[in-house]
Protein backbone atom coordinates (compact mmCIF):
# COMPACT_ATOMS: atom_id res chain seq x y z
CA UNK A 1 0.00 0.00 0.00
CA UNK A 2 2.99 2.29 1.29
CA UNK A 3 4.97 1.64 -2.24
CA UNK A 4 1.85 2.20 -3.95
CA UNK A 5 1.51 5.26 -2.74
CA UNK A 6 4.86 6.46 -3.15
CA UNK A 7 4.37 5.17 -6.85
CA UNK A 8 1.57 7.62 -7.45
CA UNK A 9 3.16 10.32 -5.65
CA UNK A 10 6.29 10.37 -8.01
CA UNK A 11 3.81 10.39 -10.82
CA UNK A 12 3.97 14.00 -12.33
CA UNK A 13 0.19 15.00 -13.36
CA UNK A 14 0.29 17.90 -16.26
CA UNK A 15 -0.89 21.08 -13.95
CA UNK A 16 -4.03 22.66 -15.28
CA UNK A 17 -3.72 25.94 -17.44
CA UNK A 18 -4.92 29.10 -18.31
CA UNK A 19 -6.02 29.59 -22.32
CA UNK A 20 -4.67 32.68 -23.60
CA UNK A 21 -5.82 34.95 -25.71
CA UNK A 22 -3.99 33.71 -28.65
CA UNK A 23 -5.01 30.35 -28.21
CA UNK A 24 -8.80 31.63 -27.68
CA UNK A 25 -8.64 33.39 -30.90
CA UNK A 26 -7.27 31.06 -32.91
CA UNK A 27 -10.28 28.28 -32.10
CA UNK A 28 -12.81 31.11 -32.29
CA UNK A 29 -11.77 31.88 -36.03
CA UNK A 30 -12.12 28.60 -36.90
CA UNK A 31 -15.32 27.70 -34.65
CA UNK A 32 -17.52 31.56 -36.27
CA UNK A 33 -15.51 30.64 -39.90
CA UNK A 34 -18.01 27.41 -39.56
CA UNK A 35 -20.87 29.51 -38.82
CA UNK A 36 -23.96 28.88 -41.80
CA UNK A 37 -24.92 31.99 -40.51
CA UNK A 38 -21.43 34.17 -41.61
CA UNK A 39 -21.14 32.85 -44.68
CA UNK A 40 -25.02 33.87 -45.66
CA UNK A 41 -24.45 37.15 -43.79
CA UNK A 42 -21.12 37.43 -46.22
CA UNK A 43 -23.40 36.53 -49.48
CA UNK A 44 -25.89 38.83 -49.13
CA UNK A 45 -23.70 41.54 -47.88
CA UNK A 46 -21.14 40.85 -51.69
CA UNK A 47 -24.59 40.55 -53.39
CA UNK A 48 -25.57 44.23 -52.33
CA UNK A 49 -22.12 45.79 -52.83
CA UNK A 50 -22.30 44.75 -56.14
CA UNK A 51 -25.59 46.30 -56.91
CA UNK A 52 -25.02 49.37 -55.61
CA UNK A 53 -21.21 49.84 -57.26
CA UNK A 54 -23.12 49.09 -60.37
CA UNK A 55 -25.81 51.41 -59.26
CA UNK A 56 -23.45 54.44 -59.11
CA UNK A 57 -21.55 53.67 -61.83
CA UNK A 58 -23.89 53.38 -64.37
CA UNK A 59 -25.24 57.39 -62.93
CA UNK A 60 -21.70 58.32 -63.42
CA UNK A 61 -21.45 56.90 -66.81
CA UNK A 62 -24.62 58.58 -68.30
CA UNK A 63 -23.04 62.03 -66.63
CA UNK A 64 -19.84 61.53 -68.37
CA UNK A 65 -21.68 60.42 -71.82
CA UNK A 66 -23.86 63.56 -71.60
CA UNK A 67 -20.99 65.89 -71.23
CA UNK A 68 -19.29 64.12 -74.10
CA UNK A 69 -22.17 64.61 -76.18
CA UNK A 70 -22.54 68.74 -74.76
CA UNK A 71 -18.66 68.97 -76.05
CA UNK A 72 -19.87 67.46 -79.19
CA UNK A 73 -22.89 69.55 -79.71
CA UNK A 74 -21.01 72.27 -78.94
CA UNK A 75 -18.34 71.45 -81.26
CA UNK A 76 -21.12 71.03 -84.25
CA UNK A 77 -22.53 74.49 -83.35
CA UNK A 78 -18.77 76.17 -83.39
CA UNK A 79 -18.32 74.60 -87.10
CA UNK A 80 -21.97 76.06 -87.97
CA UNK A 81 -21.06 79.56 -86.72
CA UNK A 82 -17.92 79.56 -88.98
CA UNK A 83 -19.99 78.40 -91.82
CA UNK A 84 -22.08 81.27 -91.36
CA UNK A 85 -19.60 83.49 -91.26
CA UNK A 86 -18.27 82.39 -94.29
CA UNK A 87 -21.65 83.19 -95.91
CA UNK A 88 -22.33 86.48 -94.33
CA UNK A 89 -19.01 87.92 -96.39
CA UNK A 90 -20.24 87.43 -99.28
CA UNK A 91 -22.70 90.81 -100.77
CA UNK A 92 -26.40 91.12 -99.90
CA UNK A 93 -29.32 93.56 -100.55
CA UNK A 94 -29.88 94.14 -96.75
CA UNK A 95 -27.73 93.49 -93.68
CA UNK A 96 -29.02 90.59 -91.31
CA UNK A 97 -30.05 91.84 -87.62
CA UNK A 98 -27.60 91.52 -85.37
CA UNK A 99 -29.32 89.19 -83.11
CA UNK A 100 -28.67 86.68 -86.33
CA UNK A 101 -25.41 87.66 -87.22
CA UNK A 102 -22.19 85.37 -86.11
CA UNK A 103 -20.17 88.11 -87.23
CA UNK A 104 -21.40 90.82 -84.65
CA UNK A 105 -19.13 90.69 -81.80
CA UNK A 106 -22.31 91.86 -79.40
CA UNK A 107 -24.51 89.50 -81.04
CA UNK A 108 -22.26 86.54 -80.86
CA UNK A 109 -21.87 87.06 -77.23
CA UNK A 110 -25.61 87.18 -76.49
CA UNK A 111 -27.10 84.76 -78.93
CA UNK A 112 -24.42 82.92 -80.45
CA UNK A 113 -22.06 82.06 -77.74
CA UNK A 114 -22.08 78.40 -75.95
CA UNK A 115 -19.89 77.93 -73.15
CA UNK A 116 -20.26 75.30 -70.85
CA UNK A 117 -18.09 74.08 -67.28
CA UNK A 118 -17.83 70.54 -66.91
CA UNK A 119 -16.82 68.75 -63.76
CA UNK A 120 -16.42 65.00 -65.05
CA UNK A 121 -16.32 62.31 -62.35
CA UNK A 122 -13.11 61.08 -60.83
CA UNK A 123 -11.99 57.30 -60.86
CA UNK A 124 -13.12 56.03 -57.46
CA UNK A 125 -16.56 57.62 -58.11
CA UNK A 126 -18.63 54.31 -57.77
CA UNK A 127 -17.41 54.13 -54.32
CA UNK A 128 -20.52 56.64 -53.30
CA UNK A 129 -22.78 58.70 -55.40
CA UNK A 130 -22.78 61.28 -52.76
CA UNK A 131 -24.38 64.55 -54.06
CA UNK A 132 -23.90 63.75 -57.67
CA UNK A 133 -27.34 62.78 -58.70
CA UNK A 134 -28.27 66.43 -57.17
CA UNK A 135 -25.69 68.71 -58.58
CA UNK A 136 -25.28 69.18 -62.35
CA UNK A 137 -21.89 67.76 -63.72
CA UNK A 138 -22.04 70.33 -66.25
CA UNK A 139 -23.33 74.31 -66.37
CA UNK A 140 -24.15 76.46 -69.05
CA UNK A 141 -22.04 79.73 -68.90
CA UNK A 142 -23.35 82.85 -69.73
CA UNK A 143 -22.42 86.69 -70.11
CA UNK A 144 -25.64 88.16 -68.45
CA UNK A 145 -26.28 85.35 -65.26
CA UNK A 146 -25.88 86.58 -62.03
CA UNK A 147 -22.22 85.07 -60.33
CA UNK A 148 -21.75 82.71 -63.08
CA UNK A 149 -24.08 79.64 -62.20
CA UNK A 150 -26.96 79.61 -64.17
CA UNK A 151 -29.44 77.57 -63.02
CA UNK A 152 -29.50 73.74 -64.49
CA UNK A 153 -31.07 70.68 -63.87
CA UNK A 154 -29.80 67.19 -64.80
CA UNK A 155 -31.70 64.00 -66.21
CA UNK A 156 -32.60 62.72 -63.03
CA UNK A 157 -36.46 62.28 -62.07
CA UNK A 158 -37.45 64.44 -59.19
CA UNK A 159 -39.50 61.49 -57.07
CA UNK A 160 -36.40 59.00 -57.40
CA UNK A 161 -33.97 61.72 -55.98
CA UNK A 162 -36.54 62.23 -53.52
CA UNK A 163 -35.88 57.95 -52.71
CA UNK A 164 -31.97 58.13 -52.91
CA UNK A 165 -29.75 55.58 -54.97
CA UNK A 166 -28.92 52.55 -53.54
CA UNK A 167 -25.05 52.86 -54.08
CA UNK A 168 -22.05 51.24 -52.57
CA UNK A 169 -21.94 53.99 -50.11
CA UNK A 170 -25.65 53.44 -48.36
CA UNK A 171 -24.10 49.56 -48.55
CA UNK A 172 -20.79 50.02 -46.27
CA UNK A 173 -22.57 52.80 -44.29
CA UNK A 174 -26.13 51.73 -43.61
CA UNK A 175 -26.12 47.63 -44.21
CA UNK A 176 -22.36 46.85 -43.17
CA UNK A 177 -23.43 47.89 -39.51
CA UNK A 178 -26.78 45.97 -39.49
CA UNK A 179 -24.14 43.12 -40.93
CA UNK A 180 -22.61 43.35 -38.02
CA UNK A 181 -25.22 43.93 -35.71
CA UNK A 182 -27.18 40.40 -36.53
CA UNK A 183 -23.51 38.46 -36.33
CA UNK A 184 -22.58 39.82 -33.30
CA UNK A 185 -26.08 39.66 -31.53
CA UNK A 186 -26.58 35.81 -32.47
CA UNK A 187 -22.74 34.52 -32.51
CA UNK A 188 -21.72 36.15 -29.00
CA UNK A 189 -24.79 35.29 -26.92
CA UNK A 190 -25.34 31.65 -28.29
CA UNK A 191 -23.99 29.88 -25.43
CA UNK A 192 -26.20 32.30 -22.99
CA UNK A 193 -28.90 31.48 -24.67
CA UNK A 194 -28.44 28.02 -24.89
CA UNK A 195 -27.40 27.43 -21.24
CA UNK A 196 -23.50 26.72 -21.67
CA UNK A 197 -21.95 29.73 -20.35
CA UNK A 198 -21.92 28.34 -17.13
CA UNK A 199 -19.66 25.34 -18.94
CA UNK A 200 -17.78 27.82 -20.16
CA UNK A 201 -17.36 29.56 -16.73
CA UNK A 202 -16.25 26.74 -15.01
CA UNK A 203 -12.97 26.44 -17.31
CA UNK A 204 -9.76 28.25 -16.71
CA UNK A 205 -10.98 31.10 -19.10
CA UNK A 206 -11.58 34.66 -18.09
CA UNK A 207 -14.94 36.51 -19.45
CA UNK A 208 -12.60 39.49 -20.83
CA UNK A 209 -10.43 36.99 -23.24
CA UNK A 210 -13.22 34.39 -24.03
CA UNK A 211 -15.86 37.13 -25.19
CA UNK A 212 -12.94 39.47 -26.16
CA UNK A 213 -11.62 36.78 -28.67
CA UNK A 214 -15.21 36.19 -30.24
CA UNK A 215 -15.89 39.39 -30.62
CA UNK A 216 -12.27 39.74 -32.80
CA UNK A 217 -12.73 36.76 -34.46
CA UNK A 218 -15.97 37.85 -36.08
CA UNK A 219 -14.11 41.28 -36.88
CA UNK A 220 -11.04 38.81 -38.20
CA UNK A 221 -13.22 37.63 -40.56
CA UNK A 222 -15.85 40.67 -41.27
CA UNK A 223 -13.18 43.13 -42.45
CA UNK A 224 -10.57 41.22 -44.73
CA UNK A 225 -14.58 39.91 -46.94
CA UNK A 226 -15.97 43.82 -46.64
CA UNK A 227 -12.72 44.95 -47.90
CA UNK A 228 -12.40 42.01 -50.58
CA UNK A 229 -15.86 42.84 -51.69
CA UNK A 230 -15.48 46.61 -52.00
CA UNK A 231 -12.61 45.97 -53.93
CA UNK A 232 -14.47 43.33 -56.31
CA UNK A 233 -17.60 45.43 -56.61
CA UNK A 234 -15.64 48.59 -57.79
CA UNK A 235 -13.50 46.26 -60.28
CA UNK A 236 -16.54 44.99 -61.88
CA UNK A 237 -18.36 48.36 -62.16
CA UNK A 238 -15.90 49.34 -64.17
CA UNK A 239 -13.57 51.53 -61.41
CA UNK A 240 -9.99 52.72 -62.72
CA UNK A 241 -8.34 51.40 -59.39
CA UNK A 242 -4.72 51.53 -60.50
CA UNK A 243 -5.53 55.27 -61.26
CA UNK A 244 -6.92 56.28 -57.36
CA UNK A 245 -4.27 53.70 -55.60
CA UNK A 246 -4.53 56.67 -52.17
CA UNK A 247 -8.34 57.13 -52.32
CA UNK A 248 -8.81 53.39 -52.43
CA UNK A 249 -6.12 52.82 -49.38
CA UNK A 250 -7.99 55.56 -47.44
CA UNK A 251 -11.33 54.02 -48.24
CA UNK A 252 -10.25 51.09 -46.69
CA UNK A 253 -8.96 52.10 -43.39
CA UNK A 254 -12.26 54.06 -43.28
CA UNK A 255 -14.11 51.04 -43.51
CA UNK A 256 -12.00 48.99 -40.99
CA UNK A 257 -12.30 51.86 -38.66
CA UNK A 258 -15.87 52.17 -39.15
CA UNK A 259 -16.39 48.70 -38.98
CA UNK A 260 -14.11 48.40 -35.92
CA UNK A 261 -16.68 50.95 -33.97
CA UNK A 262 -19.63 49.02 -35.06
CA UNK A 263 -17.85 46.10 -33.49
CA UNK A 264 -16.73 47.95 -30.22
CA UNK A 265 -20.11 48.87 -29.95
CA UNK A 266 -21.26 45.17 -30.14
CA UNK A 267 -18.64 44.24 -27.57
CA UNK A 268 -19.96 46.90 -25.22
CA UNK A 269 -23.66 45.74 -25.44
CA UNK A 270 -22.37 42.22 -25.32
CA UNK A 271 -20.57 42.64 -22.13
CA UNK A 272 -23.91 43.07 -19.95
CA UNK A 273 -24.64 39.42 -21.00
CA UNK A 274 -27.82 39.86 -23.21
CA UNK A 275 -29.83 37.09 -24.61
CA UNK A 276 -29.87 37.53 -28.78
CA UNK A 277 -32.97 39.24 -28.80
CA UNK A 278 -31.99 41.53 -26.35
CA UNK A 279 -28.60 42.58 -28.09
CA UNK A 280 -29.76 42.40 -31.82
CA UNK A 281 -32.88 45.20 -30.37
CA UNK A 282 -30.33 47.39 -28.41
CA UNK A 283 -27.65 48.06 -31.00
CA UNK A 284 -30.60 48.39 -33.88
CA UNK A 285 -31.80 50.72 -31.37
CA UNK A 286 -28.93 52.89 -31.14
CA UNK A 287 -28.09 52.00 -35.50
CA UNK A 288 -31.33 54.03 -35.71
CA UNK A 289 -30.40 56.78 -33.31
CA UNK A 290 -27.48 57.58 -34.75
CA UNK A 291 -28.26 56.45 -38.45
CA UNK A 292 -31.42 58.14 -38.69
CA UNK A 293 -32.48 60.34 -35.46
CA UNK A 294 -29.54 62.37 -35.04
CA UNK A 295 -29.21 63.48 -38.69
CA UNK A 296 -32.27 64.19 -38.73
CA UNK A 297 -32.40 66.29 -36.01
CA UNK A 298 -29.17 68.11 -37.39
CA UNK A 299 -31.30 68.58 -40.51
CA UNK A 300 -33.28 70.67 -39.04
CA UNK A 301 -31.37 72.56 -37.06
CA UNK A 302 -28.43 73.59 -40.26
CA UNK A 303 -31.91 75.02 -42.11
CA UNK A 304 -32.02 77.48 -39.28
CA UNK A 305 -28.98 78.68 -40.00
CA UNK A 306 -27.93 81.73 -40.82
CA UNK A 307 -30.17 84.55 -41.95
CA UNK A 308 -30.23 83.73 -45.99
CA UNK A 309 -33.29 84.92 -47.71
CA UNK A 310 -35.80 82.13 -48.86
CA UNK A 311 -35.01 81.03 -53.15
CA UNK A 312 -38.56 82.52 -53.57
CA UNK A 313 -37.35 85.58 -51.42
CA UNK A 314 -34.27 86.09 -53.49
CA UNK A 315 -35.77 85.55 -57.01
CA UNK A 316 -38.45 88.07 -56.19
CA UNK A 317 -35.29 90.36 -55.24
CA UNK A 318 -33.89 89.64 -58.17
CA UNK A 319 -36.83 90.50 -60.23
CA UNK A 320 -37.28 93.83 -58.46
CA UNK A 321 -33.51 95.00 -59.12
CA UNK A 322 -34.16 93.81 -62.61
CA UNK A 323 -37.00 96.27 -63.18
CA UNK A 324 -34.89 98.82 -61.02
CA UNK A 325 -32.09 98.63 -62.98
CA UNK A 326 -34.98 98.57 -66.32
CA UNK A 327 -36.01 101.83 -65.16
CA UNK A 328 -32.72 103.37 -64.26
CA UNK A 329 -31.01 102.31 -67.64
CA UNK A 330 -30.04 105.46 -69.48
CA UNK A 331 -28.95 107.39 -65.83
CA UNK A 332 -26.69 104.26 -65.10
CA UNK A 333 -25.30 103.83 -69.11
CA UNK A 334 -24.64 107.18 -68.70
CA UNK A 335 -23.04 107.30 -65.71
CA UNK A 336 -20.67 104.47 -66.58
CA UNK A 337 -19.86 106.71 -70.08
CA UNK A 338 -18.57 109.68 -68.38
CA UNK A 339 -16.21 107.59 -65.92
CA UNK A 340 -14.59 106.86 -68.72
CA UNK A 341 -12.51 108.34 -71.04
CA UNK A 342 -12.84 106.85 -74.19
CA UNK A 343 -16.31 106.65 -74.18
CA UNK A 344 -18.05 110.12 -72.59
CA UNK A 345 -18.20 111.51 -76.08
CA UNK A 346 -20.12 108.88 -76.81
CA UNK A 347 -23.39 110.02 -74.71
CA UNK A 348 -25.10 110.46 -77.90
CA UNK A 349 -25.31 107.03 -78.80
CA UNK A 350 -26.85 105.65 -75.95
CA UNK A 351 -30.26 105.22 -77.36
CA UNK A 352 -29.00 103.38 -80.08
CA UNK A 353 -27.16 100.76 -77.95
CA UNK A 354 -28.13 97.22 -78.50
CA UNK A 355 -29.20 95.14 -75.98
CA UNK A 356 -26.57 92.87 -75.94
CA UNK A 357 -24.15 95.82 -75.20
CA UNK A 358 -26.49 97.52 -72.79
CA UNK A 359 -25.89 94.52 -70.92
CA UNK A 360 -22.43 94.58 -70.50
CA UNK A 361 -23.04 97.53 -68.02
CA UNK A 362 -26.29 96.27 -66.18
CA UNK A 363 -25.34 93.08 -65.76
CA UNK A 364 -22.48 94.20 -63.48
CA UNK A 365 -24.98 96.45 -61.92
CA UNK A 366 -27.48 93.72 -61.31
CA UNK A 367 -24.66 91.71 -59.34
CA UNK A 368 -23.69 94.67 -57.22
CA UNK A 369 -27.07 95.06 -55.77
CA UNK A 370 -27.72 91.27 -55.17
CA UNK A 371 -24.39 90.83 -54.25
CA UNK A 372 -25.36 91.81 -50.04
CA UNK A 373 -28.05 88.70 -50.60
CA UNK A 374 -25.45 86.33 -52.37
CA UNK A 375 -23.15 87.26 -49.69
CA UNK A 376 -25.85 85.78 -46.68
CA UNK A 377 -26.82 82.48 -49.54
CA UNK A 378 -22.86 81.84 -49.02
CA UNK A 379 -22.39 82.60 -45.87
CA UNK A 380 -25.44 80.26 -44.56
CA UNK A 381 -24.15 77.75 -46.87
CA UNK A 382 -20.79 77.90 -45.30
CA UNK A 383 -22.08 77.57 -41.96
CA UNK A 384 -24.29 74.60 -42.52
CA UNK A 385 -21.48 73.10 -44.17
CA UNK A 386 -19.55 73.58 -40.98
CA UNK A 387 -22.17 72.06 -38.91
CA UNK A 388 -22.73 68.92 -41.02
CA UNK A 389 -18.53 68.11 -40.77
CA UNK A 390 -18.78 68.53 -37.03
CA UNK A 391 -22.10 66.23 -36.96
CA UNK A 392 -19.90 63.81 -38.52
CA UNK A 393 -17.94 63.28 -35.41
CA UNK A 394 -21.20 62.84 -33.56
CA UNK A 395 -23.18 60.74 -35.29
CA UNK A 396 -20.56 57.84 -37.08
CA UNK A 397 -22.89 57.33 -40.26
CA UNK A 398 -23.07 60.96 -41.36
CA UNK A 399 -19.46 61.30 -41.28
CA UNK A 400 -18.72 57.84 -43.24
CA UNK A 401 -21.29 58.95 -45.64
CA UNK A 402 -19.08 62.55 -46.23
CA UNK A 403 -15.85 60.82 -46.42
CA UNK A 404 -16.15 58.22 -48.96
CA UNK A 405 -18.40 60.70 -50.98
CA UNK A 406 -15.15 63.07 -50.07
CA UNK A 407 -12.78 59.91 -52.07
CA UNK A 408 -15.13 59.41 -54.63
CA UNK A 409 -15.37 63.23 -55.79
CA UNK A 410 -19.15 63.18 -55.36
CA UNK A 411 -19.12 65.48 -52.50
CA UNK A 412 -20.22 69.17 -52.29
CA UNK A 413 -17.29 70.37 -51.37
CA UNK A 414 -16.28 69.62 -54.79
CA UNK A 415 -19.26 70.84 -56.22
CA UNK A 416 -19.19 74.10 -54.72
CA UNK A 417 -14.89 74.50 -56.10
CA UNK A 418 -16.80 73.96 -59.37
CA UNK A 419 -19.03 76.36 -58.81
CA UNK A 420 -16.69 78.91 -58.31
CA UNK A 421 -14.46 77.98 -61.43
CA UNK A 422 -17.19 78.21 -63.28
CA UNK A 423 -18.00 81.71 -62.07
CA UNK A 424 -14.73 82.44 -62.33
CA UNK A 425 -14.79 81.46 -65.82
CA UNK A 426 -17.70 83.87 -66.68
CA UNK A 427 -15.54 86.56 -65.35
CA UNK A 428 -12.70 85.40 -67.92
CA UNK A 429 -15.18 85.68 -70.84
CA UNK A 430 -16.69 88.88 -69.35
CA UNK A 431 -12.67 90.23 -69.41
CA UNK A 432 -12.40 88.98 -73.29
CA UNK A 433 -16.04 90.11 -74.60
CA UNK A 434 -16.50 93.30 -73.07
CA UNK A 435 -14.18 95.25 -74.04
CA UNK A 436 -14.05 94.27 -77.83
CA UNK A 437 -17.59 94.84 -77.49
CA UNK A 438 -17.60 98.53 -75.99
CA UNK A 439 -15.14 99.34 -78.80
CA UNK A 440 -17.49 99.56 -81.52
CA UNK A 441 -19.36 101.93 -79.23
CA UNK A 442 -16.72 104.55 -79.65
CA UNK A 443 -14.26 103.34 -82.41
CA UNK A 444 -16.35 101.03 -84.78
CA UNK A 445 -15.05 98.50 -86.99
CA UNK A 446 -15.38 99.08 -90.82
CA UNK A 447 -16.79 96.33 -92.85
CA UNK A 448 -14.26 94.43 -94.78
CA UNK A 449 -17.12 95.08 -97.31
CA UNK A 450 -19.67 97.95 -97.75
CA UNK A 451 -22.44 95.44 -98.66
CA UNK A 452 -21.19 92.56 -96.96
CA UNK A 453 -24.68 90.30 -95.48
CA UNK A 454 -22.73 90.35 -92.12
CA UNK A 455 -21.72 92.89 -89.73
CA UNK A 456 -18.03 91.24 -89.43
CA UNK A 457 -16.13 93.19 -86.52
CA UNK A 458 -15.74 89.42 -85.00
CA UNK A 459 -14.15 86.51 -86.71
CA UNK A 460 -11.87 85.55 -83.27
CA UNK A 461 -14.10 82.12 -82.73
CA UNK A 462 -10.65 80.17 -82.05
CA UNK A 463 -9.54 82.70 -79.40
CA UNK A 464 -12.33 82.73 -77.33
CA UNK A 465 -10.92 80.99 -73.95
CA UNK A 466 -12.19 77.25 -73.12
CA UNK A 467 -13.17 76.45 -69.75
CA UNK A 468 -10.28 74.01 -68.26
CA UNK A 469 -11.53 72.37 -64.60
CA UNK A 470 -8.84 72.07 -62.27
CA UNK A 471 -9.08 69.24 -59.66
CA UNK A 472 -7.65 69.08 -56.18
CA UNK A 473 -4.71 66.42 -55.64
CA UNK A 474 -5.57 62.98 -54.71
CA UNK A 475 -3.77 63.74 -51.46
CA UNK A 476 -6.53 66.96 -50.51
CA UNK A 477 -9.18 64.09 -50.28
CA UNK A 478 -7.38 61.68 -48.86
CA UNK A 479 -6.10 63.97 -46.06
CA UNK A 480 -10.13 65.24 -45.92
CA UNK A 481 -11.10 62.00 -44.98
CA UNK A 482 -8.44 60.57 -42.84
CA UNK A 483 -9.80 62.46 -39.64
CA UNK A 484 -13.11 60.76 -39.75
CA UNK A 485 -10.86 57.41 -39.68
CA UNK A 486 -9.46 58.45 -36.92
CA UNK A 487 -11.74 59.25 -35.23
CA UNK A 488 -13.98 56.29 -35.47
CA UNK A 489 -10.77 54.21 -34.30
CA UNK A 490 -10.50 56.14 -31.22
CA UNK A 491 -14.19 55.60 -30.25
CA UNK A 492 -13.54 51.74 -31.00
CA UNK A 493 -10.90 51.74 -28.47
CA UNK A 494 -12.59 53.65 -26.15
CA UNK A 495 -16.01 51.48 -26.23
CA UNK A 496 -13.26 48.42 -26.37
CA UNK A 497 -11.77 49.66 -23.05
CA UNK A 498 -14.98 50.07 -21.51
CA UNK A 499 -16.32 46.24 -22.60
CA UNK A 500 -12.91 45.14 -21.30
CA UNK A 501 -13.68 47.26 -18.20
CA UNK A 502 -17.49 45.56 -17.36
CA UNK A 503 -16.54 41.72 -18.42
CA UNK A 504 -13.91 41.92 -14.92
CA UNK A 505 -15.88 38.92 -13.67
CA UNK A 506 -18.67 36.28 -15.23
CA UNK A 507 -22.46 37.49 -14.75
CA UNK A 508 -23.85 36.04 -11.03
CA UNK A 509 -26.75 34.31 -12.85
CA UNK A 510 -25.05 31.47 -14.72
Amino acid sequence: MSAQTGHLGALDLPAARTAGFAELLRWELGHVGRSRLLWAVLGLLFAAMLWGAHSGAALHREQDRAIQRSRAADLAWTQQILERARRYAEPADEPVPYWQDPTDVAGFSRYFLRAHAYKPNLPLSPLAVGGSDLMPTRLPVKLETPFGVEPAYDFENPRALGLGRFDLGYVLVYLLPVAAIVLIGLLATFERDHGMLRLIAAQRVGPRAWLGARIAAIFAWLAPAVLLGVAVSLFSAGADLAAAVPELIASAALVVAYLGFWAALGFVVVSAWPGAAGAISLMSAVWAVLAIGLPLLGSGAAARLGDAPAPIAYVDAQRRANDAIAGERDALLARDFRARGDLAGSLDKLGSLDYATRMTFLAPELERRLQPLRDRQEGARSARERLSQWAGYLTPPLGMEQALAQLAGTDAQRHRRFERQAAGYQRQLREWFYPRIQRQISAPTPKPRADSYGRMNFLEFDAIPAYAWHDAPAWSRVAGALPTALWLTLLAAALSAWALRRLRQWPAEL
